[in-house]
């Protein structure tokens, strides 16, 4: 398991820590599906068990990596099943979210939103594609809550954190993405919002969740993961 040979300084360690598995998923010296041993990685790292620990659940809470049901813990991979599974829930509840959205924002949601848009745009304009997918959760999360439903917030957020993590795995960060169209697509369901147009929040999100979709299938490709051939 490729990751750093340098010892890394007590400040901050846990952030430290986070911060190299982090660029290690994304430059792939940790490929997706890859387990990742927490003892492993604290005596490569030179820090504690326990610190390595809270570095692993931040990189769970970013999407990152999934803690499976057995304990061990993985880079995210999305098969394509796990992909059209996670759509077909989203579809349906992040659907109402924007709905809601549209009815509910207050003046301070659709500020923040607006804020978050031309966050995305900056990180767009710059192609860093981490720090796009970082603020994109952050724009949708903001809507979840401007729709004013813990449960739907709560259910959304671990519904849809292992597809943001993947996306920033398998799609934002590979060559060739447009990331400044990403941005625009965006667009239709802000404007719906600040409208207080549920019906037009719900045609704008059909039309994006439909080519986010696209795009993540894509991605889950077994060819495209590894570089090998298809096998269909």
């Amino acid at each position: 398991m490729p990751l750093v040979a340098r010892k890394l300084v007590p400040s901050s360690l846990r952030q430290q820590i986070a911060q190299e598995i982090r660029q290690a998923i994304l430059n792939r010296s940790l490929v997706p599906g890859e387990r990742l041993v927490e003892r492993e990685l604290a005596a490569r790292l030179g820090a504690s068990l326990t610190v390595t620990r809270e570095a692993l659940i931040q990189l769970e809470m970013e999407g990152l990596i999934i803690k499976k049901p057995n304990a061990t813990t993985h880079v995210t991979q999305l098969s394509r099943e796990d992909v059209e599974q996670v759509f077909a829930v989203r579809r349906i509840l992040e659907r109402f979210a924007f709905q809601e959205a549209a009815r509910k924002a207050s003046a301070a949601h659709i500020h923040r939103l607006v804020e978050l848009h031309e966050k995305a745009k900056e990180a767009a304009a710059a192609g860093n594609g981490c720090a796009y997918i970082g603020v994109d959760f952050q724009w949708h999360e903001a809507v979840w809550q401007a729709a004013g439903n813990q449960c739907l917030l709560e259910t959304l957020k671990r519904v849809s954190l292992p597809l943001f993590g993947f996306s920033a795995i398998r799609v934002a960060t590979q060559e060739g993405f447009d990331l400044m169209h990403d941005t625009m697509t965006h667009a239709p369901l802000l404007k719906a919002i600040q409208a207080r147009n549920p019906e037009a929040a719900v045609i704008a999100f059909d039309g994006f969740v439909t080519i986010w979709e696209r795009q993540s299938l894509d991605a889950s490709d077994p060819a495209k993961i590894t570089g090998a051939p298809s096998s269909t």
